[in-house]
């Protein structure tokens, strides 16, 4: 059986109950943000089970083509809080629920008033339970699984140096014990994943690929727009090194807000990697924009690159309209850069 890892949302009553807003996601398109609440946090309430199994959620397990319907894992379960990922224990055997199961799951949490309890547990927290009950079962339930199977380390593991991914993306567990360090996920690639899940031709489906990597009509609409070719923190022109980065990413952007050129920066190839990892930024100070770096960076290391603190970006050259969408989307990147540092 493949061993997964899961991201859960934050919780404070150990997944048997919901716990409130505090420490979820700052994503603002997240359910857990815009809800106060992830369907994940009743993840562990054994007193509810329907024929010997806990239906519960997962939103890693949540595709748009819903891929994983009727495989089975063995899903390894973390959360994040502080910028600290820990490991809370496992699933020894993950189903994962058809529309059919997922349907009859909810008729009988209905039936029995399990809905109504949660719907309480919510109000008691001043959350709003009027889409508890969603419209498609599988918001609700996606995955099911024997109470036996579920093993809770007594202490969380720190996995932060094994797993640099913050998404709620189903990723393969190399080792299970947690020896292997520097395991590097990367945003681009689940975002090619998710593309290619969509229903669209070969034609359809280039340009937004294209755009994804920083190519094709988006690197032209930065080029346009930032009246040049070059990095706009080193100054290298060296066209084979440039990448357009996306500034709100884009997995948060719309359609149009992934083609806009005022959602990117011409950088070289390793500050693209630093921006898009919210690694570095560029933080507003009258009405300027100059270069942050985390404080997980060494400065040192840095400098051999030609990335220093406080480079100054220069948008004199930007319209009213461009520069009021830059700062929206440059706004959206240093809320995600300052919220990862210690």
């Amino acid at each position: 059986m493949d061993k997964k890892i899961a991201r859960l949302c934050w919780n404070k009553n150990e997944w048997v109950t919901p716990s409130g807003v505090e420490d979820k996601s700052l994503d603002k398109k997240s359910f857990e943000f815009t809800r106060g609440y992830g369907n994940e946090e009743w993840l562990r309430d054994k007193t509810k089970l329907v024929n010997g199994y806990k239906f519960s959620f997962l939103q890693a397990i949540k595709t748009k083509n819903n891929k994983h319907q009727g495989q089975e894992y063995a899903v390894w379960l973390y959360t994040q809080i502080n910028n600290q990922k820990l490991c809370l224990g496992y699933i020894k055997h993950v189903i994962c629920v058809t529309t059919e199961e997922a349907i009859k799951a909810v008729e009988a949490h209905q039936e029995k008033g399990w809905f109504e309890e949660m719907s309480t547990q919510l109000a008691d927290l001043d959350l709003d339970s009027s889409t508890l009950v969603a419209s498609d079962a599988l918001d609700n339930f996606n995955i099911k699984y024997k109470p036996k199977d579920l093993v809770w380390f007594k202490e969380p593991k720190d996995i932060t140096a094994q797993y640099s991914n913050n998404r709620y993306v189903l990723m393969n567990l190399i080792d299970p014990d947690f020896n292997v360090h520097h395991m590097i996920e990367d945003n681009l690639a689940y975002d090619l994943l998710e593309l290619l899940e969509e229903d669209l031709s070969a034609t359809q489906i280039e340009q937004p690929i294209l755009a994804r990597i920083g190519q094709g009509e988006f690197k032209r609409n930065v080029i346009e727009l930032w009246q040049g070719e070059k990095c706009a923190v080193t100054l290298v022109a060296i066209k084979e090194m440039l990448i357009a980065t996306h500034i709100k990413a884009w997995k948060d952007c719309d359609s149009d807000e992934r083609l806009d050129g005022a959602n990117g920066l011409l950088l070289c190839a390793h500050l693209d990697k630093l921006f898009d990892n919210h690694l570095v930024t560029f933080l507003p100070r009258n009405n300027r924009y100059y270069l942050a770096l985390s404080s997980h960076l060494d400065p040192h290391q840095l400098r051999g690159l030609g990335i220093e603190k406080d480079i100054e970006l220069n948008t004199a050259h930007l319209d009213f309209d461009a520069s009021e969408r830059f700062k929206e989307y440059m706004a959206h990147h240093n809320e995600i850069f300052t919220s990862n540092q210690d």
